[in-house]
Formats: C-alpha cells, structure tokens, sequence
C-alpha cells in the first residue's frame, strides 16, 4: 500500500487543500477502503460557510472539525480487514472481504448511552461522531473521510455491500435516500384522522435539490396524491417532475403570499397535508408552516446544522393550526439495504443518475465545492 494518501481537505471555513496525508494503519473492527466516489453534502457545503454546530442546544452538541477530510456519501472497495472481521462489520453479518465494495452510515455511536441503549432506529446518542465531520486529518488515523484515494473507516461504523449490478452512481446517494424516512415516519401517524402521511394526501417540498428530489420519489412511492414543489431554479424543478412533481412554483416568479395562495388553491382551500423542508434555510421552517394545513404535517430534515434564528408565532404557525411537527437531524441505519433495493428497483421509473451533475478529481478539490454553490448545481461528487 502507499505511504501517502491524496486527500481534499477543509482546512478552515472557506478553505480546501489537496494534500498528502499518512495511510492510516488497521486496527481491529476497522476498514481501509479505496474510494470509487463520494458525494459532497449540504452538511459539507454549511461547513465550509462556517456554519459548524451539530445537534445545538443538546447534550450531543459538537462542532465540525478542522482540519478534516470531508466526505460521508461514499462508496469504495475494501482493501485491508482484519480476517477475524470479516464475518463481525458488515451490518447483518454477511461476509466481508478485500474487493467487496461497500458503503456506510456515516454515524458511530457509543453503544452505552441512555439513549444507544433505548432509541432504536435514530442515533441519539450524545458522543456521537460522524464520518466526515468529527474527524481531524492532522492526527491518525487521517482520512476519516470519503474525500480521498483511500478512507479510513472507524470500528462500530455501520457498513453495508454494495449489490454487484449497482453503479456507483447510486450506491453514492444512498445515504440521501435513507434520509427521506421522515416519511415514513408521517407515515406512522396517519392512523390517527387527519394526521401524518396518508394515501393521496399533498406533499410540498421545499428546495429541489438532490435531496428535494429523493423526498419526492419517496412521497411517490408512499402514495401521495398530489406532489408540489418550490425552489428557486427551474432546471431542478423540471428534474424534480422527472422524479414525480406535478407542480412546480419557483420563488423568484412569485411572492410568498402568492405561493400559499396558490397552495391553497390547490387543496381546496385547506393548504398542504404535508410539508418537508429540505432547503435548509431558517427562513424556510416558517414559510412552511404556512404552507401546511390545519392538523397537517410539517418535517424539518434540511437544518442538519445551526444556521440562525427566525421567528415563529407560536399560536399562529403551530398551536391554533394543531400542526404534528417532526424534526430530523438523522436517518435511521437500518433503512440502507431498502433503499438500495428500491433504487435498483425503480431506477428505470426515476432518473436517480441525473442527481449527479458534476464529477471532479481530488486534484480539483476547490473548484468542486465552489460549483456545489451553483444554483443549477444538484450532485457534485468526487471520483478519485
């Protein structure tokens, strides 16, 4: 193996290098892989604005290291286990071996805490850490990160195989979809009259993005009977119908007023049954909530660190308007091996692929995250 990685590493908020860093040494529980792809994330994008607080106002709240080699929507093949390993990482058991290419849920818990011991799906757990995020690339073992030619990947880190007819293309999305269980969560509640998720219901979504997109094919999937979407770009709009949309609204073409009237309209008056915010803008939760109707559902999945304040009339936006208000800073790990499964399932019904629009090498790490910030930019991935 090489003595020294090529690494994209985010040095500061603002800053990205390419560098040489150590090859990190295998240790029991862990993994060495060589990166085929990995995607750059809104989580990446709020950290090089220096927007870096995770989990605010919790006992789990922590910052975005620096330096670090980003990176926690991979794909890569395993090059180095430990052979007493090969039948105790992967995620049901399965047999790992060196050439098996694998993804991974990005979060490590403790295994020991209150809430690892009582929280099933959803990793609460206060020592939480995150690939990509919590890892300085200064010290070993280096490149906790997809963002690089080889990645480190820590023991207790949940990892699933990639089916072999996958492309990488989607094995690297992955972890976006499993995002989009918050509908499934609604999905609980419609038991209940009138609230969650239920058969033929309106789903708005904010923001038309990678993720945006993923919550509309899944809203299709579940059911919905009417999917509108808003974002401020036409070019993700018109994927986003690819993907499902029947309406598109584009902010810049109208005022916020207008947008809740012609929602309303729509709904006979009633607003929104659902509404999922994965533009990640405060000033979206509140615009939200206007969309939504009376006992409707409102999901926050795209706030994943603290970007500021807004303010809420508490009676107005929630109280008077009985809203079931999920938030979400998470995915469930056991929601990985679905989601590839229904990807390869439907990737002829949904043009997964198209969420992928640009491809960089390491060597081209600034100019990557710069065009992240593209509006008409969806997936940039880098492919080392």
């Amino acid at each position: 193996m090489p003595e020294k990685v090529k690494a994209v590493v985010m040095t500061a908020p603002g800053e990205i290098e390419v560098q040489e860093l150590p090859y990190p040494k295998l240790e029991r529980g862990a993994l060495i892989l060589q990166m085929q792809m990995s995607g750059i994330c809104g989580t990446d994008k709020h950290a090089y604005k220096g927007e870096k607080v995770l989990y605010g106002g919790t006992e789990a709240e922590q910052e975005i290291v620096y330096p670090t080699v980003h990176g926690h929507e991979n794909v890569g093949t395993v090059v180095e286990i430990c052979p007493e390993d090969k039948y105790l990482i992967e995620y049901h058991g399965q047999e790992l071996n060196v050439g098996d290419r694998v993804t991974m849920c990005p979060n490590i818990i403790c295994g020991h805490c209150w809430y690892c011991r009582h929280i099933f799906a959803y990793p609460f757990c206060a020592k939480n850490t995150t690939i990509g995020l919590s890892f300085p690339s200064n010290k070993p073992p280096y490149v906790v990160g997809g963002w690089a030619e080889y990645m480190f990947v820590p023991p207790r880190s949940w990892v699933y195989k990639v089916p072999e007819e996958m492309p990488d293309e989607l094995a690297s999305l992955t972890e976006i979809f499993v995002v989009s269980a918050t509908l499934d969560r609604a999905k609980e509640f419609s038991r209940l009259e009138a609230r969650g998720f239920g058969f033929a219901d309106t789903v708005v979504v904010q923001g038309a993005g990678a993720m945006g997109c993923m919550h509309v094919a899944k809203a299709k999937m579940l059911g919905a009977g009417q999917i509108i979407v808003i974002d401020e770009s036409d070019q993700k709009m018109n994927l986003a119908k690819e993907f499902g949309a029947d309406v598109a609204i584009n902010v810049k073409d109208v005022s916020h007023q207008e947008r809740v009237k012609i929602i309303k309209d729509l709904t006979e008056g009633r607003g929104a049954d659902v509404v999922v915010e994965t533009a990640g803008t405060a000033r979206a939760f509140v615009e939200g909530l206007d969309y939504t109707r009376r006992g409707g559902t409102y999901i926050e999945t795209g706030s994943f660190v603290d970007t500021g304040e807004v303010a809420v009339n508490v009676h107005r936006h929630i109280a008077a308007k009985n809203v079931l208000l999920i938030g979400n800073s998470n995915h469930p790990h056991t929601g990985y091996y679905q989601a590839m499964h229904m990807m390869m399932k439907y990737r002829k019904e949904y043009p997964f692929e198209k969420l992928i629009t640009h491809k960089f090498h390491l060597d081209d790490g600034k100019e990557a995250m710069e065009r992240s910030f593209d509006p008409e930019c969806l997936k940039v991935v880098f492919v080392p």
